[in-house]
């Protein structure tokens, strides 16, 4: 068993250039890319109450003027269900749409559904048709090219499944954290080296002090780990994460791996009235990091992330999903101003 790389108090800072490519989105998701550059984005939806059905995937082309910039994202589909999870967690999370990716030919997007039932949509069908059915909560997708199969995580049973011929089987449990925390799986991606699967554990709530329900996580207390799913066989490659999101390889087989913020504050009670509040997740305090396990060496190649969710590498960058929770709410910023809260996508320069 490796030594698994801890995350140093202060990694070295190789912050590279980075611009928005779109905006004014509502909580995007997963992004996935096309054979001719195009990007597939999903949106989980804006969350509001009468906005029940705003969960979308649209397609932005790139703009052949301007390299490394796209043009307005092309709504593909829309009518899925969003689902604003902020009275029962406390917190900035909408649920609903969560990831597209590519195999065997076709594009599949995830979508958690706690009412009609989560599946996995085929995007060659408009709509599109589920391809798998599942209970509970459906996140990130991968394929697995020697399994001939569909990966998935669960974060609400803490599982890794697989899909085949129209089953689901469960691959891995997910054992609890050092605190006796859930070990709540976010993304997985594939590895082709090893054949096996990274995943980004969450951490979940420690649930010791009733007065810091929403917020109540140990602090730095996530994980990317490798499982291996013919044997569940599972080992911790990266600790000490603050609440790792996405996740991707870069070239060079780096780890890259978001950190959704620095720290918990300010949690939507359920009496809540549209006031300022960080709502959990501090705002604009998330980071993107390169981890080589190989080098034993971490770097910060982007700061000052608003809640970042999904990482999609493309040609010399990696894209970020940010800005999750209520469309609209006002939300703090480090320079103590007042914004509306809005999705966005965020080129990094690698």
């Amino acid at each position: 068993m490796p030594v698994a790389l801890h995350i140093p108090a202060q990694p070295e800072r190789m912050l590279c250039s980075s611009s928005i490519i779109a905006e004014g989105l509502l909580n995007p998701r997963g992004v996935c890319v096309e054979n001719d550059g195009s990007l597939l984005l999903a949106e989980a939806g804006s969350g509001l109450p009468d906005q029940a059905f705003s969960g979308r995937i649209s397609r932005l082309r790139p703009d052949p003027h301007a390299p490394g910039t796209y043009l307005p994202p092309e709504v593909l589909a829309k009518g899925f269900r969003s689902m604003n999870m902020q009275s029962r967690m406390l917190r900035d999370e909408i649920m609903g749409l969560s990831d597209i990716a590519f195999g065997a030919g076709r594009y599949l997007a995830s979508q958690t559904d706690y009412v009609a039932g989560s599946k996995l949509l085929d995007l060659q069908y408009s709509p599109p048709e589920p391809l798998f059915h599942s209970h509970g909560n459906l996140n990130s997708l991968c394929y697995h090219p020697a399994r001939q199969s569909w990966l998935a995580v669960k974060p609400d049973t803490n599982q890794l499944v697989e899909f085949t011929q129209g089953e689901e089987q469960i691959l891995a449990q997910l054992p609890d954290l050092d605190q006796g925390q859930e070990a709540v799986p976010v993304t997985l991606v594939y590895e082709p080296q090893t054949d096996a699967v990274l995943i980004s554990l969450f951490s979940g709530e420690l649930h010791s002090d009733p007065a810091r329900k929403g917020i109540d996580f140990a602090d730095k207390a996530g994980q990317v780990i490798r499982v291996w799913p013919e044997s569940g066989r599972i080992e911790v490659l990266i600790r000490g994460l603050q609440l790792p999101t996405g996740l991707a390889l870069d070239p060079q087989e780096r780890i890259l791996v978001l950190e959704l913020c620095d720290r918990l504050l300010q949690p939507l009670q359920p009496d809540w009235s549209g006031e300022t509040l960080h709502g959990g997740f501090a705002r604009f305090s998330g980071r993107l990091l390169r981890c080589d396990l190989q080098q034993r060496s971490v770097q910060v190649l982007a700061n000052n992330l608003d809640t970042p969710s999904n990482l999609c590498c493309v040609e010399g960058a990696v894209l970020v999903s940010e800005g999750m929770g209520l469309s609209g709410r006002p939300i703090p910023t480090p320079d103590h101003q007042v914004v509306a809260l809005s999705g966005r996508l965020r080129r990094v320069q690698l």
